[in-house]
């Protein structure tokens, strides 16, 4: 097991790493990444085994390792479904995802629940 040392200290390695990579990929469009890499004291090995280390780490942080699951209501058809797709048409905006999928959020929906909302959905794909 690591001890608490090594793993701020891999962290940091890591932010940094990840500022190189952001700074390659912002590098000039004429300029190929051998270039960048001679200018900024790496080898091209080095920066794509970095760019796999911290890609490795995104995931790793990424994953969920309990799945968790929230019951929703089924929506009331109102009459402001116009179409009878279930849809209301009063809402500040629909999603239609994959699979015959809708959210309808309204004006009133916080940056939190968007949020929840659209990680969930992006999960789910």
């Amino acid at each position: 097991m690591k001890s608490q040392t090594s793993l701020v200290a891999s962290q940091v390695r890591l932010q940094h790493w990840a500022e190189q990579i952001k700074d390659c990929q912002n590098r000039p469009e004429d300029m190929d990444v051998k270039t960048w890499c001679d200018q900024n004291g790496l080898t091209k090995a080095n920066y794509y085994y970095r760019v796999r280390k911290v890609r490795e780490a995104c995931l790793s942080v990424c994953e969920d390792p309990g799945v968790s699951f929230v019951e929703l209501e089924q929506p009331v058809a109102s009459a402001n479904d116009v179409n009878g797709t279930g849809i209301n048409s009063s809402a500040g905006a629909v999603i239609k995802g994959r699979n015959g999928l809708s959210i309808e959020l309204y004006n009133t929906a916080s940056q939190e629940l968007i949020q929840k909302i659209l990680g969930a959905c992006a999960y789910a794909q």
